[in-house]
C-alpha cells in the first residue's frame, strides 16, 4: 500500500487522472491525501469532487481556500468571483451531497505515526501552471 499526497488539483480532472496513471495508483489498495483546492480554475471541478468522494476512506482531503469559497457560494454567504470555474458543481443534481461532503473535510490532518512508510507524490495539476502530469510529479520515499 502506498500513500500519495497531491496538492492544488483545482478542477483539473484529466490531469489528475494522468498523474494517477503515471504512478500506477491502485484504487482499492493505495491512499491519496489531497492537500487543498480540489476545485476551481480548471474546467472539471464536478468530476474531481465525484471521483475523490467516491474514493471513500482511501482519500484524505484537507480544505483549501477554493474549496471553502465553493461551500460559501453554495450556501449564499459569498458571490461568484471573476474566473470561478465551478458552475458545473453548482448546477449539478448532486451538488448538495457533494458540498455537504466537502464541508465536513478538515482544515488540517496529521498522518498516523503507526502506519507504514509514506510515499508522497507532490504535484500541481492546474492547467495554467505550465506543467503536465509527466513533468510535475516528484516522488519522495
Amino acid at each position: 500500500m502506498s500513500t500519495y499526497a497531491i496538492g492544488d488539483v483545482q478542477g483539473c480532472f484529466d490531469e489528475l487522472q494522468q498523474l494517477l496513471a503515471q504512478f500506477k495508483f491502485q484504487k482499492h489498495k493505495d491512499r491519496l491525501w489531497f492537500v487543498g483546492d480540489l476545485v476551481n480554475r480548471g474546467p472539471k471541478s464536478l468530476p474531481v469532487l465525484r471521483f475523490v468522494k467516491d474514493l471513500g476512506d482511501r482519500a484524505i482531503v484537507v480544505l483549501g481556500n477554493h474549496d471553502l469559497h465553493l461551500v460559501s457560494e453554495h450556501e449564499g454567504f459569498d458571490t461568484a468571483r471573476k474566473g470561478d470555474t465551478f458552475d458545473d458543481v453548482l448546477g449539478a443534481p448532486d451538488r448538495k451531497g457533494l458540498v455537504d461532503w466537502l464541508r465536513t473535510r478538515p482544515m488540517n490532518e496529521m498522518p498516523s505515526s503507526s502506519g507504514s512508510a509514506m510515499s508522497a507524490m507532490i504535484a500541481e495539476t492546474r492547467a495554467d501552471s505550465g506543467s503536465s502530469a509527466s513533468n510535475a510529479a516528484v516522488a519522495v520515499r
